[in-house]
């Protein structure tokens, strides 16, 4: 990967993180005495086959504001974010917009899932989470709800020189 790749990757990881902050915060408009409570952003996310294969799997970050998807992303790993145009279906839109949360449960089952799936080499599955007005989202909870989807992914893409 190229420095310039690099700087790139990072700029949209940052962004992406600030978007996070923004729509947290857009969020809880409004709430008495001006203090914001730490809540996550409405986020659709989707885990499945990677169209790379260098890749097991990748994972889709789609942020919802309201009943749309305002930003999305590709990821195949932890730190590189690609934003793409989203092409959700707007039924599965809705159904998280307007749905249950996925449970902190489901997404740890996930992530134990995924891993035998791996070790016994079968094919990476389909899977949508939707996580919404999670409390102290920035104060710790963000890992605690991501990093079990984003197992097993490297942190960073190798570098090809």
């Amino acid at each position: 990967m190229t420095s310039g790749k690099i700087a790139t990757a990072i700029g949209t990881l940052l962004a992406s993180l600030a978007l996070a902050a923004g729509l947290a915060h857009a969020q809880t408009n409004g709430v008495s005495g001006g203090v914001t409570p730490d809540l996550s952003p409405n986020l659709l996310i989707e885990a499945g086959p990677s169209d790379n294969p260098n890749y097991r799997r990748m994972v889709f970050v789609k942020y919802l504001d309201g009943g749309n998807v305002s930003v999305a992303y590709k990821a195949y790993n932890r730190s590189e974010f690609i934003r793409i145009e989203d092409d959700t279906p707007p039924s599965l839109v809705g159904a998280c917009a307007n749905g249950a949360a996925s449970t902190l449960d489901e997404i740890e089952a996930f992530s134990v899932a995924e891993a035998e799936a791996a070790a016994a080499e079968e094919p990476t599955a389909i899977t949508h989470f939707c996580i919404k007005g999670v409390p102290g989202w920035q104060a710790g909870n963000r890992a605690v709800w991501l990093d079990p989807i984003f197992d097993g992914m490297p942190h960073a893409a190798r570098l090809n020189n």
